[in-house]
């Protein structure tokens, strides 16, 4: 007897994004995402749960200042769940300074260890793969003095190099661009690409999930600099491929 009963064959294909810090960082990974995944039907890509969780307060400010550590965690930790309850596989946090509460969500959700996908670590196994020893990195103020990259880093045996506090304020401008969605006109695409032609080393980490947005409207110029720029998010897609298949 023929079953009337729809059964999703890929049920294991979902994947999971806690985001809203910001709507458009995640709005840009979400795109980011369908683009890794080409195909001729919608069928053919996997189902995406997005909890844009925008109204959590700031992890930079619970980091520089120590505001609303609780509510964040507890934040967090029910938004995975969630995720996790929905069907997510795969979660993706598409904040680099929300890893600073990775391990207190850990404890709350024991069974998203499993499940989650440490962006930050991840692209410090591929970046020790590819043999580089040395980068530098931009991001919000909070990744930067909680030092999530240069911890992970150092356990791979790679030198990260960060700017000091007084490139905080072109930083923060930067991602207010993005996270107010600004127009990214040629003044904002010359502070960018300044930004990185600062730094250090010419392989570059985009530690802030608004630098990609800003990153796609250079991409031309950059690869004109003979920079080599490294999206983390970019790395955690490719550990979904390679999971799904």
């Amino acid at each position: 007897m023929k079953s009337d009963v729809w059964i999703d064959e890929d049920k294991n294909k979902v994947i999971g994004i806690m985001g809203g810090f910001g709507s458009y960082a995640t709005l840009n990974f979400f795109e980011q995402i369908l683009d890794s995944f080409p195909a001729e039907k919608e069928w053919d890509r996997p189902r995406i749960l997005i909890d844009n969780y925008c109204t959590l307060p700031s992890r930079v400010r619970c980091i520089l200042y120590g505001e609303h550590k609780e509510e964040i965690i507890t934040g967090m930790s029910n938004s995975i769940s969630n995720l996790i309850n929905a069907g997510a596989k795969k979660i993706i946090i598409s904040c680099n300074t929300a890893h600073y509460f990775l391990d207190d969500v850990y404890r709350n959700v024991p069974e998203s260890k499993g499940i989650i996908i440490n962006i930050i670590e991840e692209l410090a196994k591929k970046l020790s793969e590819d043999n580089v020893e040395e980068v530098s990195l931009i991001a919000s103020e909070g990744t930067l003095m909680s030092e999530l990259y240069q911890n992970a880093f150092e356990r791979h045996g790679i030198k990260v190099n960060a700017p000091t506090e007084e490139d905080f304020p072109k930083l923060r401008d930067l991602i207010e661009v993005v996270k107010q969605n600004k127009p990214i006109d040629s003044k904002v695409k010359e502070d960018f690409l300044n930004l990185l032609k600062e730094q250090k080393n010419s392989s570059i980490i985009l530690g802030c999930t608004e630098f990609p947005v800003l990153y796609k409207h250079t991409k031309e110029e950059v690869k004109d600099l003979g920079l080599t720029i490294y999206d983390p998010l970019d790395v955690a897609i490719l550990k979904i491929k390679d999971g799904f298949e």
